[in-house]
């Protein structure tokens, strides 16, 4: 068909025609979805394709074969002008008229999902890769459904901060053709007695795809030639298509001559998500150029265009195969996401590589397979080595046309010689989503048996070895190696030279950079080499340890993690039974055959009890289905009035230093600016003031005034018409700083010690503790030991936001995603001058919060509202996630110093801890953060203690609250100094644990009879007693000491240990109102951040009003559909209070009830009165109309009063971890977890077992994925997707049990429940326990090894007098691991294998 030009973008969305003119080409898909549509599903999450929030399906429709592509793209990332005449669909796209996707209906009845955020984009994901299995059996005749292990990878892409995954992977794997339904956990669909038969009939089938569902208006637009000339504030923006080469290099070559502009060629434009600051002016779509999406398959090689998606190169290098293409196709599964694979380019990613030194898996395995490239213009082609084209830059109007892979085919054959190939990539996630911090790739021709070698072995023909991710500019090759190893017998002796040749080379060419040394490069490179050429030696078997290489006391280990290196596989799994238990439910199972499936398994048990009725079931979560069909409301999805205007923060970017002068001049004059809002804005009776905690009157400016204490301080805050104007004009402000006056800044707790920088105040010595008249002597001793525990991001999902709208007679509406609406409107009332009445604060719904929208937020909603405030005109603040990173501060890093006395058995008789926390430069919560960590430190009996801490002001943004605040610091360092003294006696750690729990006489001097309570009610001993049993502890102790032994670079870890949580709960209120048709709504002063406030507190008003036919209800029910929770609203209930420390639930509950209680006495004289009037009992509705015709009171108002210490309890739990360790690349590989917490008697266990999981995995990323690093400016450089990683289902346990103890009733709780927000994110301590141990197992092997000088560097040790104890932190980082397990330990080995041999 012929090509015509078109000035308008032409598309579909979720079936209805879009035509866009005169659009800004830097306009993304998502903005114009969100501000343009009543389409809310894609969310803002990350801005960089790195989160899966924003994930829609595009469907393109191929001309030639009449047939329709479709596949996921990250939409923050694609310009609404590529996406012309495709059809494009987001998750509310998905339903089938008014009824849900079976996707949607399976994540809400598997309870797979929480805040709810993330579960459109994870939605779109699933469903689209459902239709893709449908398309390709439909092409190939297979099964339209996916394996178990093939469903499991349908999110590798998609981040959730709140499930801990696993019951959105029971929704991926419930659509596998080979699940097992028996495998499926907890869910609304049947109940776990039901046979397998029934179970799987009660799930909604996913419906067929048809080819026909592409809108036929669309495809007369395939192959347009788009031409865009927009002019923007002044700029002219321009896109432009090229269908040919000559059309591309006239327009290049006449951009080129001009050099006015910058030209950007696209394909999918996924460089924008690390290159955020590059915005050109021309974009040029190249996708149509027939040259640039070739794939030729020639006898000796693949051809592969420039523009060819990664993932149409997987599955062409797939269908091809042979051993270099199908290795290249699976090393390429695990660059970034499928969503960014479907749109990146390969020629896009060599040209990032060549001309910005990007860390590239693909120039690095292309390099490794003797790639070449044609680079063409426009009078001729030249086809150049990849190394030549990656170290130099090619001329300026030339193009990167092709890449040529070579087969190898010509000696991929049978006889003496084998070609090997293999690829390795060292990340935190298996499945991608992570830029690599070493890759290699190695191709050998080897001859076996060489017949002029008086041994066996295996002689070196030829070799290519390719390095990348160096923290140099490109992926290099390691020459001096190669040129060594050619035509040599691979033997012990000649290995051990050729690693030392290679350490020096990538020494010499990697570089320390702000996330990896190049010692953990050189080492980790040296690893890859030894594990390419170990199974070519044949004089010895390189897998086991030497012998005699055990030590004592070592009593577990971990092993090899094929997550992080592509030529290995995923370990075996171990498995515990699970005992059976009356009056339990329980769903899903063990794994006894895990090592065979390679799937995830998990296993959810929990006590079920009518007495309560529907109080303790597992009912679905409310507005679950919303969610997921994205019609859920959040903050940023509210519409917005007319006019309103956008602001976003002015940061500073010193870390300290005096302001001398703020210039925005250009500022204002830039396109779409209206205002400054600084502190000189504040009305007259207003108070710079950004938030404030009540109980310590500790507060914090909104805006900084004469100084700045940190990067991303606020200045103020720059409003426009959008929020990119306002982005683009708060970069013109102009400050100068005078840094010469206040010294430099403080950015460690160390740096705060020596310069006397605390935070002290009147609640400080709330911070120090002590139990015990004096400290006790031991047997033993440690003396002043030190260990740090490192901070963490809450990553929530969806960022700050706030729509400030002001109203009539100086009244103004927030709507703020904030967790204390009424702390908000207080702190509003102080900043803007003006009485409480006249300020209301909404907030529905957030997404996700984890304590990090308690002062912060608070922050961004004053400074939004004092723009709206003056302004007289609706505000909307929505920070991006880099600024969100910079500015909300998170988990607060904590260095302790301890003296420990202990006997011979392990037991503690005294410890005398010293602990700093980094409390950042702002003040609020400095005072509570000593008293969470005093409590904390409390969960062992040490006998007798001393305690102080101090809270360290610094220079980095204020610290927070965040998910176990303090707590899991304090348990860290309270397992160290039981690991400490283990490894100082010589025993099992376990026994020293054992030997120091906490018993009931113990936990009241501790921490009081009242949190305390009964002993009868203190279940540490059962929870203990009961995991050993049901994980089968002991057995699988042993058998991990075995694997260690048999094993030299894969080691395993198991741990078990418990926690004890003090809790307490807040003053909640509550207000339940009766319609005229008895329906209920309910108003609740909790915020529905995940945790099922909504859904407990409707289970609890059903069952409150209930026994108005009696206690037990009998004779009368209120369904749960009658009632609704609605938002919190600071004038509709007023006083309400917060929402923190995970008891709000609990807490709110106690309220309704109350408030139920006062309806029911007011409605039983109507019901008795009724019953006399027939045989039969009144039905609800009847009762209700009569009381509503006698003008009865239909609302009521109910208070929790008690508060704090009143309210004290102690939560126990216990875990179980095992690991395995990467000797050779310090990757973790978590292999099971068992836990067993005491909820009490849960208000809703599905819900609390995904609190359970949740909090672990968060937990599990605070020790093992997640590391937030400064710089020395005070610049946080963790600030993002591509820098900051949350767990995802790599990270998860592969074997997942959860139990909720079935305790005893305990009537001084509300319903006898306990909450589990908080507490189980300290049960990931086992994790690093066990990673611990894996270690000591590995260091085992090499301490008798003759040691080098550069060893003794790799870490800090101190002997005791049994097994050498190592200091870990609690970051377990792959470099951390690493490090710990030897940097040199391969050199080690090779150089005793070499003596031994003589």
């Amino acid at each position: 068909m012929g090509v015509t030009a078109n000035s308008n973008v032409v598309f579909a969305l979720n079936g209805e025609r879009v035509e866009l003119k005169d659009v800004d080409p830097q306009t993304s898909l998502l903005n114009y979805i969100r501000n343009e549509t009543d389409f809310k599903g894609a969310k803002r999450g990350c801005g960089e394709g790195g989160c899966g929030s924003c994930v829609v399906l595009l469907s393109k429709y191929d001309p030639e074969s009449k047939g329709v592509e479709e596949f996921t793209i990250n939409s923050c990332l694609s310009p609404v002008c590529s996406v012309h005449g495709c059809a494009v669909t987001t998750t509310e796209g998905l339903k089938q008229g008014k009824d849900p996707h079976a996707v949607h209906t399976r994540l809400a009845g598997f309870h797979a999902t929480q805040c709810g955020f993330c579960t459109p984009g994870i939605a779109v994901s699933i469903a689209a890769s459902l239709r893709k299995c449908s398309r390709k059996a439909k092409d190939e005749g297979e099964t339209a459904l996916p394996t178990s292990v093939e469903a499991e990878t349908f999110i590798a892409g998609n981040i959730c901060r709140c499930t801990g995954y696993r019951p959105i992977l029971d929704v991926c794997k419930s659509f596998a053709s080979n699940v097992d339904i028996e495998d499926l956990g907890i869910n609304t669909f049947w109940e776990s007695s039901e046979d397998a038969k029934s179970k799987k009939s009660s799930l909604k089938p996913c419906q067929p795809v048809k080819d026909s569902e592409f809108p036929s208006f669309l495809k007369n637009y395939t192959g347009e030639f788009l031409q865009i000339s927009s002019v923007q504030s002044g700029e002219e923006r321009v896109w432009k298509s090229a269908n040919t080469l000559p059309q591309l290099f006239d327009i290049y070559q006449r951009e080129s001559e001009e050099k006015t502009r910058d030209v950007h060629f696209v394909v999918g434009n996924t460089s924008s998500g690390i290159y955020k600051d590059f915005r050109p002016s021309v974009y040029v779509d190249i996708n149509n150029i027939p040259e640039l999406q070739c794939l030729v398959k020639t006898d000796s090689a693949l051809e592969v265009g420039a523009a060819v998606s990664l993932s149409k190169l997987i599955d062409t290098l797939e269908d091809i195969g042979g051993p270099i293409f199908s290795q290249l196709a699976e090393h390429l599964k695990k660059v970034a996401s499928e969503h960014v694979r479907n749109r990146a380019s390969v020629g896009g990613n060599l040209i990032m590589t060549q001309k910005r030194g990007f860390a590239s898996d693909v120039a690095t395995i292309l390099l490794g397979a003797g790639s070449r490239v044609t680079v063409t213009t426009a009078n001729d082609s030249t086809v150049i080595d990849l190394e030549d084209f990656l170290a130099g830059p090619c001329p300026q109007t030339s193009i990167l046309q092709s890449v040529q892979i070579p087969s190898w085919v010509q000696f991929s054959k049978k006889g003496s010689e084998r070609l090997l190939f293999q690829t390795y990539r060292s990340s935190p996630r298996l499945s991608g989503n992570a830029v690599s911090s070493i890759n290699a790739a190695f191709l050998a021709l080897v001859q076996i048996s060489a017949p002029n070698c008086s041994e066996p072995g295996s002689e070196m023909l030829q070799l290519r070895l390719a390095f990348g991710a160096l923290g140099s500019p490109h992926p290099i090759r390691a020459e001096k190696t190669e040129k060594y190893l050619s035509g040599k017998i691979i033997c012990v002796d000649v290995l051990r030279e050729a690693l030392r040749i290679l350490r020096e080379e990538i020494s010499s060419s990697a570089k320390d950079d702000k996330f990896h040394t190049a010692e953990y490069r050189a080492s980790v490179g040296v690893g890859y080499l030894f594990q390419f050429l170990k199974a070519l030696i044949t004089e010895t078997n390189m897998d086991i340890p030497p012998p005699s290489s055990s030590m004592s006391g070592v009593d577990d280990g971990p092993s090899e993690n094929g997550a992080h290196t592509c030529a290995n596989g995923n370990g075996a799994m171990m498995n515990g039974g699970a005992a059976k238990e009356s009056g339990v439910r329980s769903f899903g199972r063990n794994g006894h055959e895990i090592d065979k499936r390679k799937s995830f398994m998990g296993k959810q048990s929990f006590p079920v009890s009518n007495e309560f009725y529907p109080v303790a079931q597992p009912a679905g979560k409310i507005g679950a289905v919303l969610q997921a069909t994205g019609e859920a409301v959040f903050v940023d999805d509210i519409p917005l009035p007319q006019g309103t205007l956008h602001a976003a923060f002015v940061p500073s970017s010193k870390a300290l230093a005096k302001i001398t002068a703020v210039d925005v001049s250009d500022a204002l004059a830039s396109p779409g600016a209206a205002s400054f809002i600084s502190v000189k804005d504040i009305p007259r009776n207003g108070q710079n003031v950004g938030n404030i905690l009540t109980m310590t009157d500790s507060s914090d400016k909104v805006f900084a005034e004469d100084t700045v204490g940190f990067v991303g301080h606020p200045l103020g805050v720059m409003v426009a018409d959008t929020y990119e104007h306002a982005v683009q004009a708060a970069a013109k402000v102009k400050v100068e700083y005078d840094e010469s006056t206040l010294g430099q800044p403080i950015l460690t707790v160390e740096d705060a010690a020596a310069k006397n920088s605390f935070k002290i105040t009147k609640l400080a010595s709330l911070g120090c503790a002590s139990v015990g008249d004096a400290l006790q002597k031991g047997d033993y001793r440690i003396e002043n030991a030190e260990v740090y525990a490192g901070g963490q991001y809450h990553f929530y999902l969806e960022p700050q936001t706030t729509l400030a709208v002001p109203d009539e007679d100086d009244c103004i509406t927030v709507y703020s995603s904030n967790q204390s609406p009424e702390s908000l409107q207080f702190v509003l009332g102080l900043a803007l001058g003006i009485p409480l009445h006249n300020i209301r604060v909404i907030t529905r719904r957030l997404g996700g919060a984890f304590g990090g929208k308690t002062h912060k937020s608070q922050l961004v909603a004053v400074a939004c509202a004092l723009a709206a405030f003056k302004l007289k005109k609706p505000v909307r603040m929505t920070l991006d996630r880099n600024t969100d990173m910079e500015y909300c501060g998170g988990r607060h890093e904590s260095k302790a110093r301890y003296t420990v006395e202990f006997n011979k058995d392990g037991k503690i008789t005294a410890l005398d801890t010293y602990v700093l926390m980094n409390g950042g430069f702002e003040d609020a919560y400095m005072d509570v953060l000593g008293i969470l960590l005093v409590n904390s430190m409390k969960c062992y009996n040490w006998n007798t203690w001393r305690h102080v801490s101090k809270v360290c002001r610094t220079n980095i943004p204020g610290r927070g609250m965040m998910r176990a605040p303090a707590n899991i610091q304090g348990n860290f360092f309270a397992e160290s100094i039981i690991e400490h003294v283990a490894s100082f006696l010589g025993l099992d750690p376990t026994s020293v644990r054992e030997v120091n729990l906490h018993t009931h006489d113990s936990i009241k001097r501790f921490y009081g009879p009242i949190a305390a309570g009964s002993e009868e009610y203190f279940t540490l001993p059962k929870v203990w007693q009961r995991l050993k049993d049901s994980s089968d502890f002991e057995t699988r102790k042993l058998s991990v000491e075995e694997f260690n032994h048999k094993h030299m670079w894969v080691k395993r870890g198991i741990s078990i240990m418990s926690i004890v949580y003090p809790n307490f709960c807040g003053t909640r209120l509550a207000r339940v109102t009766i319609y005229a048709d008895a329906s209920v709504v309910v108003e609740s002063g909790g915020t529905e951040m995940g945790q099922g406030l909504f859904t407990k507190v409707r289970q609890a008003v059903a069952y409150a009003l209930c026994r108005l036919w009696g206690q037990n209800g009998a004779g009368g029910q209120v369904p749960l559909s009658k009632i609704r929770v609605v938002q919190n609203d600071t004038v509709s209930l007023a006083n309400a209070g917060n929402t923190f420390g995970g008891t709000t639930s609990e807490g709110t509950c106690e309220a309704v009830l109350n408030a139920c209680n006062t309806l029911v006495d007011t409605l039983r004289p109507v019901l008795l009165e009724s019953q006399t009037e027939g045989p039969e009992s009144p039905s609800w509705e009847a009762v209700v109309r009569k009381a509503k015709a006698r003008n009865l009171p239909l609302s009521a108002q109910g208070q929790h009063s008690k508060h704090g210490l009143q309210t004290a309890y102690i939560v126990c739990g216990a875990a179980v971890s095992e690991v395995e360790v990467d000797v050779l690349t310090g990757g973790v590989s978590i292999l099971q977890a068992d836990l067993i917490y005491d909820a009490g008697k849960s208000i809703n266990p599905a819900v609390d077992i995904g609190q359970v999981e949740g909090s672990f995995v968060q937990g599990i990323g605070y020790y093992v994925t997640e590391e937030v690093k400064w710089d020395e400016n005070g610049v946080l450089i963790t600030n993002g997707t591509w820098t900051y990683k949350p767990p995802t289902t790599d990270n998860i346990p592969h074997q997942f049990n959860v139990e909720l103890l079935n305790s005893a009733a305990d009537p001084n709780h509300i319903l006898s429940a306990k909450g589990a927000g908080e507490p189980p994110v300290l049960l990931a301590t086992s994790v690093h326990n066990a990673i611990r141990q894996a270690i000591r197992a590995a260091r085992a092997d090499v301490h008798h090894l003759p040691p080098t000088a550069a060893d003794r560097r790799d870490s800090k040790v101190e002997k005791g007098s049994g097994a050498s104890h190592f200091v870990m932190d609690s970051s377990a980082t792959m470099e951390t691991v690493k490090k710990l397990c030897g940097f040199y330990n391969v050199d080690h080995y090779m150089e005793w294998l070499s003596r031994s041999k003589s």
